[in-house]
């Protein structure tokens, strides 16, 4: 089971379809990577420090590829995400870990940002449409993507940035091939400590059976409801796709029958949930739901199943 994101809807399509997409790297670069600016936000300033440029399925169209741009205040392990297939949950699992740590998201199409995304801190906000901010790009080919960003806010309370960033496919490439000890690693955040969850989950695993009760019934508002802000905006503007009802009769197939929340953890702004279910066809699969708490409620931002007992 996966979350009703665009991005994952359009994965349960891809799944059914049999269709395979391929991550798209360039040469080797021989330049080193570059990240810097930052963004304002509630007069807090986050300062971004590495990053990380790949492929991803476009939300809208399996056939065509957005380059995503991903931007962090940490020093980020390019190998685990380069080498996992969902490198969007792989970059999010290295900011959730991290104490005070954010993450904005660029999807460029050519010379334009159409989509944005940030979360840190408790804090979760997406944009999109036909041009999002100002992109001043020098070059976006096959090697690399150097580029200027900036986004001016309508009000007091927006979001401002300016970002520049130099980050090359063949740098990505390579630090998935070594086994990185450099000092990038070494300055990582250490690893959050969170406080453990009953069986049940608490009040998050109240918003996840919510979650999965929708989807089982393929009620739009009650799963609009239960997600995060950036997931519901972006389902919103998944109901534009022809394709949507089809989509949404998927997810109800897809959907377990029953889940049951075995633990988790609560790291305050955000929780993981432990989860143990069993399919339509009475097949056993686990995972876990992840959660974020946006104006002191819990949303659900992700929830990920394997097949079979041990995952």
């Amino acid at each position: 089971m996966t979350s009703q994101s665009p991005r994952h809807l359009s994965a349960l399509r891809r799944s059914a379809l049999l269709a395979v997409i391929t991550l798209v790297l360039g040469t080797p670069c021989a330049l080193a990577d570059s990240v810097g600016g930052d963004c304002q936000y509630k007069g807090k300033t986050i300062a971004f420090r590495d990053g990380v440029v790949y492929h991803e399925a476009n939300a809208f169209d399996d056939k065509k590829q957005d380059v995503v741009v991903a931007l962090a205040t940490i020093a980020l392990d390019k190998a685990a995400i380069v080498k996992a297939e969902d490198k969007d949950d792989a970059l999010r699992d290295q900011i959730w870990k991290a104490d005070e740590a954010a993450k904005v998201e660029l999807h460029i199409d050519q010379s334009t940002v159409t989509a944005m995304h940030y979360s840190g801190g408790g804090t979760s906000l997406s944009q999109s449409g036909s041009e999002v901010g100002k992109l001043s790009a020098k070059a976006n080919d096959a090697k690399h993507v150097d580029a200027a960003f900036t986004l001016d806010g309508d009000g007091k309370d927006d979001m401002r940035c300016a970002l520049n960033f130099n980050l090359s496919y063949g740098n990505t490439a390579a630090a998935a091939g070594s086994a990185k000890t450099s000092a990038a690693a070494e300055t990582t955040a250490p690893a959050r400590a969170g406080k453990p969850l009953p069986a049940g989950g608490g009040e998050a695993g109240k918003v996840f059976q919510a979650n999965l009760a929708a989807m089982q019934k393929g009620d739009i508002n009650g799963m609009l409801a239960t997600v995060s802000k950036q997931q519901a905006e972006q389902m919103r503007a998944q109901q534009k796709d022809p394709q949507f009802a089809a989509m949404l009769g998927m997810m109800k197939a897809f959907a377990p029958k029953t889940a049951t929340v075995t633990g988790g953890q609560d790291f305050g702004d955000s929780a993981e949930l432990s989860i143990d279910a069993i399919d339509q066809s009475g097949g056993k699969s686990t995972g876990t739901s992840k959660l974020v708490k946006e104006d002191g409620k819990w949303k659900v931002e992700k929830t990920s199943m394997k097949s079979g007992p041990g995952g």
